[in-house]
């Protein structure tokens, strides 16, 4: 069974996270019934080049590129899957939901792996991000360092007024559901950062490329408020699976 990345979370959350998060470690059917893709669900912002610090406190050159507004929907995921002769993901055995990946298709796609994701996007004749894009883009507006700061400032999630993301509440695994959600949420329900972008702090932690090694970014609905700071990463390996990871793509 490919890994699911749980000893990522503390200890008792990793306990909980085997209990329900089973997925029985088989995939799931192919897209035949298949909801319509939505203009959301391939919505792309231009993001132009420039030149910034990133988190390592490098100076780079990022060209003009392209970005998905919203983290890949299960809905996406699912319509495009079959095409490519990909399987669906393992469920995530989400309390509650009998399958995650065709009964929530506003949500992010989860317990995918990075080969997979790969994959999927080389299907669309797209990319997953690297990491100086997801950086720069996360960085528009933000000023001085920013490995400490969020997408949408300094301020952590508790003052930043309102909630800006979906994350693990208040760092406490009981009260996770103080954003609003126990679990992931709609793609895009929660602000657009200053680039126009959703999600980039909360929700589901995005594969991204450092060179040829795929690290997550961004922190999620299992993680604390500093996995949501620019300078956060994980190294995500390419059969590694996660019930709080999932990805976005470029161009």
């Amino acid at each position: 069974m490919k890994k699911r990345c749980f000893a990522f979370l503390p200890p008792l959350i990793a306990a909980f996270a085997f209990a329900v998060a089973c997925g029985g470690g088989v995939p799931g059917e192919s897209n035949a019934s298949a909801s319509a893709v939505t203009p959301d669900d391939t919505l792309f912002q231009l993001i132009h080049g420039g030149t910034f610090v990133n988190s390592s406190g490098e100076t780079v050159r990022v060209e003009t590129f392209s970005i998905m507004v919203h983290e890949v929907s299960n809905r996406l995921f699912t319509h495009f899957a079959g095409a490519s002769g990909m399987e669906l993901p393992p469920d995530p055995c989400f309390p509650g939901v009998a399958n995650n990946t065709t009964e929530q298709p506003d949500h992010p796609v989860v317990n995918v792996s990075p080969s997979e994701a790969a994959e999927f996007a080389s299907s669309m004749n797209l990319r997953l991000p690297t990491r100086n894009e997801w950086e720069y883009v996360a960085s528009q507006g933000l000023s001085g360092a920013i490995a400490n700061q969020y997408p949408w400032g300094s301020l952590p999630p508790t003052e930043a007024g309102g909630m800006p993301g979906n994350y693990l509440a208040l760092d406490d695994w009981l009260q996770r559901d103080a954003d609003g959600y126990a679990y992931t949420s709609p793609c895009g329900s929660f602000p657009l950062s200053r680039a126009g972008i959703a999600d980039l702090g909360g929700n589901v932690a995005e594969m991204v490329y450092d060179d040829s090694v795929c690290v997550l970014k961004g922190g999620s609905w299992a993680q604390g408020e500093d996995a949501m700071t620019l300078g956060w990463s994980r190294e995500f390996a390419s059969g590694d699976r996660c019930w709080y990871a999932g990805f976005r793509l470029a161009r």
